[in-house]
């Protein structure tokens, strides 16, 4: 029978049947003696971002915000005031206190509130009017020289009046704004001033402090010294508790007064994130190789944070001597980020006008557009670049969206070159966000809006104090997302694809948040079209905490997780406020509880699992590392009301004693169900569908779960799914995805012993209706790190299956018979060393198994060598011998007919030593080699013959040579699990790592070999031409292959840990008789 060769658009990621998936990036291999990182080593060189909040300290953040208990659908007219008695709408009113006694000043003259007195001089206010008002007084009584806000007149109703309640609303007593009382405490409204400081103060203690740091943060504000340009309160620096601690002092201690030059202060913050560059820079159409000092000048003075003198604190250093940590931006992939808030229009903000490279940049008075604006032409000198539609301050300007695009267009730092200019290009910009608070003017503001879209950011409107803590947070959130992007925080495991649409996770570093998004695929590449269709980042975060269902285990059964949880046992930790917390109750974070970005956490080696169920409903398993296996709608379809929200969650048992740490404000970062579970229809176990998963360095154990319906309309409907957990004495961590195997007539799960396990390497079989031990396997070898297994790959899932295999850190390959049960000794295939022949090769991914053609008792294991878990696996200072080790891909064959001491192969590479012989040496193993052809930019493989029938197999060393001198493979590994094509083709990913800051992790390659030889792939039957085998992939790292078939051939699926994906095409051998063969492949519905 012809094998299934499934289409992208029929069945790769599973038209009726889950693909399971293996990589891990970030935790490969047990380290012996090392520890297990509890960070993921790719986003250790990542560069932080800079964030500069710039704080509207204008004297018009003096007005009060209409703010609760004033409740805008609420009538506070005044029963009986009519007539001339009503304010007219162009009055301007003013707050006047007089011996603790609020008086309405209009024009000089003061009135009292028609509530408030039944005699005298009354006034009241047209309840859908909107005046101008200034309703904070100083001390004298009256208001300062602020700009006045609008306000409707029924809330100056409510202000100045009684309200029906003289107790609640007393008119004595008042000092600058209106009292209050509530349960016998007095309180005041609250300004514009007080609820801005109490946001950035709330947002800051909210990011992250971590080791190392996750974001640099800066503060400024507008000058106090000349009344022009903006100030620095705080210089760019790490986001430490130190640092965090002052700036928030400094934002407690600031004072507002003076006018808004939006303008000028983003020109300052431009120069000022230059700092330690004094030369020329080019931007845009007419600014080239123009000094950095004039491009950002404003009105004669050279930019800077602090007005024309440029000294104090104020002042920005701008000498190249200055020391780099007092620089903002540090290195040439380093993101930055401008975010204003400003309560008003620019006013007092004109000095640009002499400026010709920045008072309109933008272009948008040149040519046909000048009609567009006022003077024409010619009205960016002489009118400030206005606008005809737009209305503007007194001395406002239209300078703002100019900088803002000159700023994101220009490298504020040429003199910080990235390592390969063509390869990876760079541009040392400010991003500009705008949040419009309060002030009706400014929420929708057209100048303030096109500042946000030409500057890269966003424009977000805060109408009161309840807006602007989330505007804040959704700012700061949408750029450490563009900088996750960019500077490849977001390691994202290997995409999964149902019919076209692909399924991809990715993690935020420093803020732990992660997400599930589903897309579009090309056809003809596999690569995503358009945006994403929906993201469960985003949809968890809106779901309310009660309306989740979520489950986890007691020890005896499946029980909800609520507040209510109890058990014998249960840890003190995990209380009712923890359990509240992690159900997604925001309430205490940022005080009691550690401040999320989102509720769903990071998902770093968990790949999300695709099951299609009756009406091919996708359904996706998700672990992540908030503790849960989210199970989520796959549909894409607009009619699926549910598509892309979670449907239930079961949180291990296993993870109980460390759940508390997620909520605790000191987190740093652990991992919690951080593998992939594997998925399986089973019969004679009381259940049609079995998922197993295990926890990575999440934990020592696995759990299981009855998923023969997704459905669950309760929380106890989830809790009768879960089946049991499994945790022997001396496991270690679960790393390895499950096996869910048939052996004979009955259903068997295989588990692995694990990394750090105090017992010696082995391997369990388990009842899978309970979890009990059917047979124990033992290799013997203590510390070996066995942790994942390989079956027979791309078979029906009710074929019968005897044996698995396996490899450890110790470079041993093994063979577990997994039929009868009790207890066996496992059996050693082979015991893999490098060239040198001296030293193990570690291996720490799973094997692809294959059957030699022809025969039913022999096959060929496909594994790579290499290990990236820990700080010394990287190359460099404390590195150990591993991480500079050269390693390898094998093809070994095992006759499982052979007694142990003939099943090992021996003499494995002969006297070959580093090299490979013409004819592929005198080893057991017959050598293959590659060569790098600077021509093409590839590498080529050796064709030397291998009978797989006879012989033991083949190995292909990577290749230690410095050519190519910047991504040659020297210090590569294998650290996940090859694949294979249905005509042969060997994929594998090579990653080498490297501790360089901004490599998000370091470079790889994708090979392609012929799976039967381990050399290069025939073009032509009966030629003598072959494919290129190596293909540089880029300077990131890479995951496991998902090799998908497009309309245009197959392809390999990769993604990449800068968030990126790449789709290599896929050579296939010409239409030969294989030597190996796949006995047969369908979905399983």
């Amino acid at each position: 029978m012809k094998p299934f060769l499934p289409t992208l658009a029929a069945v790769l990621c599973a038209a009726r049947r889950p693909l399971l998936a293996g990589l891990l990036l970030a935790g490969s291999g047990p380290l012996l003696a090392q520890s297990l990182n509890d960070i993921p080593m790719a986003v250790k060189n990542n560069v932080p971002p800079n964030f500069m909040f710039m704080i509207d300290s204008s004297g018009s953040m003096t007005n009060v915000v209409p703010a609760s208990p004033y409740n805008a659908s609420t009538d506070y007219s005044a029963s009986g005031c009519t007539g001339g008695n009503v304010v007219g709408s162009s009055s301007e009113v003013w707050l006047r206190v007089n011996s603790g006694v609020p008086n309405i000043r209009i024009s000089g003259t003061d009135y009292r509130h028609w509530s408030a007195v039944s005699t005298g001089s009354r006034r009241c206010f047209a309840r859908d009017t909107v005046y101008f008002a200034k309703l904070v007084a100083d001390n004298s009584g009256l208001p300062s020289s602020y700009l006045p806000a609008q306000y409707t007149g029924n809330y100056l109703n409510w202000y100045f009046g009684i309200n029906g309640d003289a107790t609640m609303y007393p008119q004595s007593g008042w000092s600058q704004r209106k009292r209050y009382v509530i349960s016998g405490v007095s309180y005041q409204v609250q300004t514009r001033w007080d609820i801005a400081k109490a946001s950035a103060t709330d947002v800051i203690n909210g990011l992250p402090v971590t080791s190392p740091p996750s974001v640099r943060v800066g503060l400024s504000a507008y000058s106090t010294t000349s009344g022009n340009g903006g100030r620095l309160v705080r210089g760019m620096g790490d986001l430490t508790a130190t640092h965090r601690s002052n700036l928030t002092s400094s934002i407690s201690s600031l004072t507002n007064s003076g006018n808004t030059p939006l303008a000028e202060t983003l020109a300052d913050i431009g120069r000022y994130m230059a700092t330690g560059y004094t030369g020329n820079v080019s931007a845009g159409e007419n600014v080239s190789n123009v000094s950095i000092d004039n491009f950002l000048r404003h009105n004669g003075r050279t930019a800077c944070l602090g007005g024309a003198t440029c000294t104090g604190n104020d002042a920005v250093p701008s000498s190249p001597s200055i020391g780099t940590t007092s620089r903002p931006i540090q290195y040439w992939c380093q993101r930055s980020y401008a975010f204003l808030m400003t309560d008003g229009r620019p006013q007092g903000d004109q000095e640009l006008s002499n400026n010709t490279y920045l008072r309109d940049y933008d272009r948008d008075c040149v040519g046909g557009l000048g009609s567009n604006c006022v003077g024409g032409a010619t009205g960016a000198v002489a009118n400030w670049d206005r606008k005809t539609s737009r209305s503007y301050e007194s001395n406002g300007s239209d300078y703002l969206d100019d900088v803002a695009k000159a700023l994101f267009d220009v490298d504020l730092r040429p003199n910080l070159p990235s390592p390969d200019a063509t390869a990876r290009p760079k541009r040392n910009n400010l991003s500009t966000y705008v949040i419009g608070f309060a002030d009706l003017q400014v929420q929708n503001d057209p100048l303030l809006i096109s500042t946000a879209q030409q500057g890269g950011g966003l424009f977000l409107n805060a109408a009161d104090g309840d807006a602007l803590t989330p505007a804040f947070r959704r700012v700061v959130t949408d750029a450490f997302a563009k900088d996750a992007s960019a500077a490849a925080v977001a390691v994202a495991n290997a995409q999964i694809t149902l019919n076209n649409v692909g399924y991809a996770s990715s993690y935020r570093s420093g803020s732990w948040y992660g997400d599930l998004v589903a897309y579009s695929l090309d056809t003809s590449t596999g690569l995503q079209t358009g945006n994403d269709i929906w993201s469960l980042r985003s949809n968890l975060s809106a779901q309310s905490p009660s309306s989740r269902k979520i489950a986890t285990f007691n020890g005896t059964a499946g029980v909800a997780f609520t507040s209510a949880l109890t058990y014998a046992g249960m840890p003190s930790t995990l209380s009712s406020g923890v359990i509240n917390y992690l159900r997604g109750d925001r309430t205490g974070e940022g005080s009691t509880y550690r401040q999320r970005q989102d509720v769903l956490g990071d998902i770093i080696n968990a790949e999300p699992v695709v099951v299609t169920y009756s009406g091919n409903v996708p359904i996706i398993f998700q672990g992540a590392n908030d503790g849960m296996l989210h199970v989520v709608d796959g549909r894409t379809s607009a009619t699926a009301t549910t598509r892309g929200q979670e449907l239930w969650a079961y949180v291990p048992k296993l993870l109980h004693e460390n759940l508390a740490e997620l909520s605790d404000p000191a987190y740093s970062h652990r991992y919690y169900i951080d593998g992939t579970p594997a998925v399986a229809e089973v019969t004679g176990v009381g259940f049609s569908r079995l998922l197993v998963g295990g926890l990575g360095k999440g934990g020592r154990g696995y759990y299981a779960l009855d998923i023969s319906s997704y459905e669950a309309a309760t929380e106890a409907d989830v809790a009768s799914k879960v089946k049991w957990e499994f945790s022997p004495t001396g496991m270690g961590y679960s790393y390895g995805t499950p096996l869910i195997v048939k052996v004979g007539s009955d259903w068997r799960v295989v588990v692995a012993s694990g990394y750090d396990a105090s017992v010696t390497g082995r391997v369990w079989v388990l009842n899978p209706a309970d979890g009990s031990v059917v047979k124990t396997i033992d290799t013997g070898v203590g510390s070996s790190g066995l942790a994942h297994l390989g079956k027979l790959a791309n078979v029906a899932a009710d074929v019968d299956t005897s044996y698995v295999w396996g490899a450890d850190n110790l470079g041993n390959v093994w063979r577990f018979d997994i039929t009868g049960s009790g207890s066996a000794s496992a059996v050693r295939i082979a015991s893999l060393v490098d060239d040198g022949g001296s030293l193990a090769q570690p291996v720490t991914a799973a094997p692809e198994v294959s059957q030699v053609s022809g025969s039913t008792t022999r096959f060929l294991i496909q594994i790579g060598t290499g290990r990236y878990l820990a700080d010394a696996d990287v190359p460099g200072t404390g590195a150990n011998t591993e991480a500079t080790q050269r390693q390898s891909v094998y093809g070994l064959v095992d006759d499982v007919t052979l007694s142990s001491s003939a099943a090992l192969i021996s003499n494995l590479r002969g006297t070959n030593g580093s090299s490979c012989p013409t004819g592929g040496g005198n080893g057991s193993l017959v050598c293959q080699a590659l060569s790098y052809n600077s021509g093409t930019g590839t590498y080529q493989a050796t064709t030397h013959a291998v009978n797989l029938t006879t012989g033991r197999g083949w190995y292909l060393d990577l290749p230690t040579d410095s050519t190519p001198s910047s991504n040659n493979m020297i210090n590569g590994r294998i650290v996940s699990k090859p694949a294979v094509t249905s005509a042969g083709t060997l994929a594998l990913t090579v990653n080498i790592p490297t501790n360089v800051q901004c490599d998000p992790g370091g470079r790889s390659w994708f090979l392609a070999l012929n799976s039967a030889t381990g050399g290069a792939v025939l073009r032509n039957v009966g030629g003598n031409t072959y494919y290129d085998a190596g293909f540089f992939l880029g300077y990131a790292l890479a995951s496991r292959p998902v090799i998908v078939t497009t309309s245009a051939g197959k392809r390999a699926l990769i993604r990449m840990s800068d968030k990126t994906v790449r789709a290599p095409e896929v050579p296939e051998p010409a239409s030969t008789a294989a030597q190996w063969r796949r006995i047969y492949w369908r979905p399983v519905n």
